[in-house]
């Protein structure tokens, strides 16, 4: 009887913990403001919130493009780069080159819905942290594991070999 684990049988499935572990974050981050909503200081003016707030607003905007090149660059290099090794398991060599992919843009997620409670917590309405917020789910909806990029940077990687075996 052949006995495989779990993570052998999926193989995306370290990339979706990492995901799911993501989703908890926001809503927790969601949760904890809002069981705290009466305990909001005002640590800046009003004029003060609105120059963060720009700036926060500025930042989301640009890193969610950013990411998304990020991640076109590293599931570009996921199929180019060859293995600093002998390619003996190219399934194990995808799955933790695409796990590392996943795992940046999954990050910066997690620091788009950080700008939002950061906000809130220096006193800013809940509004902004609502929309941090969405922006960040958004963006986990958009940079979650595909199994076609896992299996693109596989299929890549035997061209690679086959390759590199006729020369």
């Amino acid at each position: 009887m052949k006995s495989t684990s779990f993570s052998t049988q999926h193989p995306l499935f370290f990339a979706w913990i990492i995901t799911s572990n993501v989703v908890i974050l926001l809503c927790i981050s969601l949760f904890l403001s809002q069981k705290n909503i009466h305990w909001q200081h005002q640590f800046f003016s009003p004029e003060d919130l609105i120059l963060w707030r720009t700036g926060c607003y500025i930042s989301v905007i640009l890193l969610l493009p950013i990411t998304n090149l990020l991640r076109y660059i590293f599931l570009r290099l996921n199929q180019t780069m060859p293995p600093l090794k002998s390619m003996q398991n190219l399934s194990r060599l995808a799955r933790a080159r695409y796990t590392l992919t996943v795992t940046v843009s999954q990050s910066i997620m997690v620091l788009i819905g950080g700008f939002g409670a950061i906000m809130f917590l220096l006193g800013d309405n809940v509004n902004t942290l609502y929309i941090l917020t969405s922006v960040a789910g958004l963006g986990v909806f958009l940079y979650r594991p595909k199994i076609t990029e896992y299996q693109n940077i596989i299929d890549a990687l035997a061209q690679l070999e086959t390759q590199n075996e006729s020369k």
